[in-house]
């Protein structure tokens, strides 16, 4: 009975979800082979090459300090149409023991290298967005329009009514990126030539693996957000500045990395940017980071899990639909929220080791600190205001109302 009512509710949504996570792969197959196929009969390449050789490097020599131009416009030409390249300029110049040959090859792998695409990855910035709102909308809808009112009345317990929507609903929109990215890397790798696709098979079904975990969490994060708030304008804006906090969180990770180095005066090479698999390609991650990912999004799911079972029709614009949580929502809240405050945006901890290491700056261990006490002490106000601003009202009406009734 509960398969075939939410079958009937979510249905037509789920079909349209799934195939518009599986076009999006296929779309984005079309659009970089047509790029790459461009790039290849660009009659004006080697004209090109010709006017701007003396501009143009191929790697970073660290003995010289200096960039490497290309041997010849044939060198030029091959790397141009390599499908992978390994990271942003600043990052590719900075890593040790990047070469040529390190590129050209597939078998040529190294955890420590960011590869990125040569050529545009449409599908990444719409899976970033859609995959993590359709988990935020899988319980928050059905909170607002009061489809839970219903599933409540039918009898059935709230822990089969929570399995079965993420088995139902969950699980078919998720299994549909494991398709889509499939098919993506089958057809990738076979449309372009082998002397350009620098990533075996194996290296781009791994990357899936990685992009899928953290999509996963990314969905699992959402839902839990969404099975946790109930008022109608704060719960979508939590899970909007959640969402964009999330997208910073890599580069504070990175952040803490540079830090790091910076501190032990590492200089011949930038923290590993390759934790976080955003989008697939040659880019494999970590293991233990995809386990972490799956962990974490299975406590999440876990706690919505125990939480749905004592949801209260009575809070149904509450902030939170659960008091009991209030302490411990606050303290996640602060705690990630300042964190990438403190790393990706202020850092005062890298500028503090810059100006005391390499400038011989006489500098106070006190300014970063007070930086990160102030942003965090200010996060935990606006997170305290958001999440007990209807406790502190009714407590201020309570007091004030007693005051009003001994002064009458």
């Amino acid at each position: 009975m509960i398969r075939s009512i939410y079958f009937e509710r979510y249905k037509k949504v789920l079909i349209a979800a799934c195939i518009l996570i599986i076009g999006s792969c296929l779309f984005n197959v079309a659009i970089q082979n047509n790029q790459w196929k461009n790039a290849y009969n660009d009659p004006n390449d080697k004209q090109f090459y010709e006017e701007h050789k003396e501009n143009l490097s191929s790697s970073w020599d660290n003995v010289e300090m200096k960039e490497v131009p290309f041997a010849s416009y044939k060198d030029y030409r091959q790397e141009h149409l390599f499908f992978y390249t390994i990271g942003s300029p600043d990052s590719f110049y900075t890593q040790e023991g990047v070469t040529f040959e390190i590129i050209s090859k597939a078998s040529n792998y190294s955890k420590m290298f960011p590869y990125v695409s040569n050529f545009s990855y449409m599908s990444e910035a719409f899976l970033l967005l859609f995959v993590p709102l359709i988990g935020f909308l899988l319980f928050f809808i059905d909170q607002k329009t009061g489809f839970n009112q219903f599933l409540f009345s039918l009898g059935a317990s709230r822990k089969e009514l929570f399995k079965k929507k993420l088995l139902y609903i969950a699980l078919p929109f998720l299994l549909s990126i494991l398709v889509g990215q499939s098919l993506y890397v089958v057809l990738i790798h076979t449309l372009i030539p082998a002397p350009y696709m620098n990533a075996t098979l194996g290296q781009l079904f791994t990357s899936v693996i990685s992009n899928f975990c953290l999509l996963s969490f990314m969905f699992a994060s959402s839902a839990f957000i969404g099975s946790m708030v109930g008022n109608i304008v704060f719960g979508p804006l939590t899970w909007s500045v959640y969402w964009w906090l999330m997208l910073n969180f890599p580069r504070s990770v990175y952040s803490v990395g540079n830090i790091i180095y910076t501190a032990k005066q590492i200089t011949h090479k930038q923290f590993p940017e390759t934790l976080f698999v955003s989008s697939v390609g040659k880019m494999g991650g970590h293991w233990w980071m995809n386990l972490l990912f799956i962990l974490l999004g299975s406590l999440l799911m876990f706690w919505a899990f125990k939480k749905y079972q004592t949801i209260s029709l009575e809070n149904d614009n509450a902030y939170l639909l659960h008091k009991k949580s209030r302490w411990s929502i606050w303290g996640i809240m602060t705690l990630f929220t300042s964190f990438i405050l403190n790393t990706s945006f202020f850092d005062p901890w890298l500028y503090f080791f810059s100006e005391k290491i390499y400038g011989q700056v006489d500098i106070s261990i006190s300014s970063p600190i007070l930086s990160n006490i102030t942003v965090t002490l200010i996060v935990g106000l606006i997170c305290a205001f958001i999440i007990f601003f209807r406790g502190f009202t009714k407590t201020l009406t309570r007091a004030l109302n007693k005051l009003n009734q001994r002064t009458g």
